[in-house]
């Protein structure tokens, strides 16, 4: 269990905020080790009291799509200062389900489910029976048309199979094996749903059996979907076509071209940059601090290097042809074309950035022009084009100017020192005298705002903790 989950669980007992994890508990060990979701559902009541144990524990809120946004529903993040890992709360205030991507049932029970809980891990959770009797109509509801068909087809071949999903099958198992028909029976008559508990008792048998046929599970469906219809949130018939339409961007194909939209920042997002010398492990910490952001956070991921397209190599291909018949005026005129164009990519990259964030989106880039590499002979992703001040390479000397001068400064800037003698070990492939420049240069850089400096001589796993302290602490 994350430190954060431990200290936080014992908050919520100690305060008496009434809450439980209220599905999925037989993954509730990976979801305490900020592996998968917590779901929690919260006292209406106790709001407040919730919302202060998120302030205290430094809880984030984040927004979902608008397409995902449900009532009664709310999203945190959470992150364990020790190891790094983020944890993520769907809180819930309501118990709204339904239907996959719309949501449409709001079963008015949460007080039942209060009234019968248990604890494991010194978490509330509902009894067996409460979560088995939840998850027969959550599992239901959701079954679309495919996963009906593709049931069909197994069936008529003559091998077990159900339209659920691997760990829905799970915790059925687990669930049934470990619920009393009693004391279903008397939650059932409790919660009042117009639903048959003949249903509930025929599916487990069958379930337990392994002789689902998809006739039954269809019947099933209409029958919970019907009983419960009173409990819909959107009386409306167009809701489906909002089904559909989720539906349909869902597919693999579509999904490519319309990827789903991850949760965001309530106000404004972040830029974040990695700047270092070669070796100080930018790539790297840039490929596991995307994964780390975007497992909950719609992120973007800039390069502010020279970009590796074919138009720019074609162009560096032509300097050095002009420089090899020595019509050097040709050459110095393609190669301030060259650097004008790399600037304007790179005031492009920011402006970007900028528009981005405004969405809520998070931004990591790797390398940023900072004003500090200016006066290198060769500034790192800086203005090269200084020196001309007469004729036509003037203009290109003005116009990268004009792009520097327009790139913002990012929200932080991660400035990975490392001493020569460690980034050597690292990366040989570039000559000591210019990796050394480049290494002075980063190292001689002071921490001020919106600049953290980050010691990466130390194991990278030291390092990436730290950066992802400081990253936290800025979101």
């Amino acid at each position: 269990m994350l430190d954060i989950c431990k200290k936080l669980f014992e908050y919520f007992n100690s305060n008496k905020i009434r809450y439980c994890h209220w599905k999925s508990n037989v993954h509730l060990d990976k979801a305490l080790q900020g592996k998968t979701d917590l779901d929690v559902l919260i006292h209406r009541a106790d709001k407040d009291k919730f919302e202060l144990a998120c302030r205290k524990f430094d809880l984030k809120k984040i927004m979902s799509p608008p397409e995902k946004q449900f009532p009664g529903m709310e999203d945190y993040l959470g992150f364990d200062n020790n190891t790094g890992e983020l944890i993520h709360l769907h809180v819930h205030y309501l118990l709204v389900l339904g239907e996959k991507y719309i949501k449409n049932h709001h079963l008015p029970i949460e007080e039942i489910v209060f009234d019968h809980l248990t604890q494991k891990q010194n978490v509330y959770i509902p009894i067996c029976e409460m979560e088995l009797l939840l998850l027969v109509i959550r599992a239901h509801m959701k079954v679309d048309a495919i996963s009906l068909v593709k049931h069909g087809i197994k069936y008529c071949m003559g091998r077990f199979y159900t339209p659920f999903p691997t760990d829905i099958e799970r915790e059925f198992l687990d669930l049934i094996q470990n619920s009393d028909d009693k004391k279903l029976g008397l939650l059932l008559k409790k919660c009042g749903f117009p639903i048959s508990d003949q249903l509930f008792f025929d599916f487990f048998k069958q379930f337990s059996e392994k002789k689902i046929s998809p006739f039954s599970i269809l019947k099933n469906k209409w029958q919970i979907t019907k009983g419960l219809e009173r409990y819909r949130r959107n009386k409306s018939v167009l809701v489906y076509w909002d089904y559909f339409s989720f539906y349909v961007r869902a597919l693999p194909l579509i999904n490519k071209v319309l990827k789903e939209k991850r949760k965001i920042l309530p106000y404004t997002g972040k830029i974040f940059s990695l700047v270092g010398a070669d070796g100080s492990g930018k790539s790297t910490l840039k490929k596991d601090l995307q994964e780390w952001l975007s497992w909950k956070l719609s992120l973007k991921t800039y390069y502010y290097g020279i970009p590796k397209t074919r138009y720019l190599h074609f162009i560096s291909y032509v300097i050095r042809g002009f420089n090899k018949f020595k019509l050097t005026f040709f050459a110095r005129l393609f190669e301030c074309y060259y650097w004008a164009y790399v600037a304007k990519n790179r005031h492009g990259i920011s402006k970007r950035s900028r528009k981005q964030i405004e969405q809520g989106i998070t931004i990591l880039t790797d390398r940023f022009p900072m004003m500090d590499f200016h006066t290198m002979k060769e500034p790192m992703d800086g203005p090269r084009l200084k020196q001309y001040t007469r004729g036509i390479n003037a203009y290109f000397s003005k116009r990268e100017a004009y792009h520097y001068d327009e790139i913002k400064m990012p929200d932080c800037i991660l400035v990975l020192q490392v001493d020569i003698d460690e980034l050597r070990k690292r990366k040989t492939d570039l000559d000591i005298q210019t990796h050394r420049e480049k290494a002075d240069a980063v190292n001689a850089v002071k921490r001020r705002d919106g600049v953290v400096l980050i010691s990466a001589n130390k194991a990278y796993a030291d390092v990436q903790l730290d950066i992802k302290r400081e990253i936290w602490a800025l979101l």
